[in-house]
């Protein structure tokens, strides 16, 4: 798998680009490397994690950004500052999250503390942006939620939304930050519309073989 650290802006790939990387910041939490961010072993993380970039439709074709790469090169130069402010956002919710999950939640009262019951799975680089920096989402595993996870999407080291494992992924929570949710819902519109019409095209086009019962 490739390295993450290496990516160049404009590199054309298909949806996603996949890679690793090592930040040590996560080293000591629980490894997550498994199936819908599962426990892969009984050891703790040595801070490897699996990396997703977004491809971006530039002119037809998907590719990377000078964004993204600017974001993946914040987020290795801060990590531990990146990881703390997740890390405190989530410990913010706890009360919350204890009204819905109760006993399940683990005593909690410092950061520290989420080392033996999460890890951190996943990472998204989003081909949404600001300020010349993309969204980063965060998809942890842990002891709490084994099904949905725990996920935080980023921008830079300011958290944008915390929820289940999908935050880490969803477009729209990004869009509504950078006041683009007009503009994308349009577009989203305009591709689902020119998609229907491809598929009434090809519905409303007689098979061949009809041709041959016409009586």
């Amino acid at each position: 798998m490739n390295n993450i650290i290496d990516i160049k802006p404009n590199i054309i790939i298909g949806d996603n680009y996949e890679g690793e990387l090592i930040l040590s910041s996560w080293a000591g939490f629980q490894s997550r490397q498994g199936i819908y961010a599962t426990k892969d072993s009984k050891e703790v993380s040595n801070g490897l994690v699996k990396i997703f970039v977004e491809g971006k439709e530039v002119d037809y074709v998907k590719v990377t950004t000078v964004e993204q790469v600017n974001g993946v090169k914040y987020l290795v130069d801060n990590s531990d500052d990146v990881r703390d402010a997740l890390l405190t956002g989530l410990l913010n919710e706890l009360p919350e999250l204890k009204n819905i999950y109760e006993d399940l939640i683990p005593e909690i009262t410092k950061i520290e503390d989420f080392r033996n019951c999460i890890g951190l799975a996943n990472i998204h680089i989003k081909s949404s942006d600001k300020d010349n920096f993309a969204y980063i989402g965060f998809e942890l595993g842990c002891d709490w939620d084994e099904e949905h996870g725990v996920g935080v999407m980023m921008h830079k080291n300011r958290i944008v939304a915390i929820g289940q494992a999908d935050t880490a992924f969803d477009d729209w929570v990004t869009f509504s930050d950078n006041g683009t949710t007009e503009l994308e819902t349009l577009k989203w519109e305009e591709a689902n519309s020119k998609l229907q019409t491809e598929r009434q095209a090809i519905e409303n086009k007689k098979a061949w073989w009809k041709f041959w019962n016409k009586y």
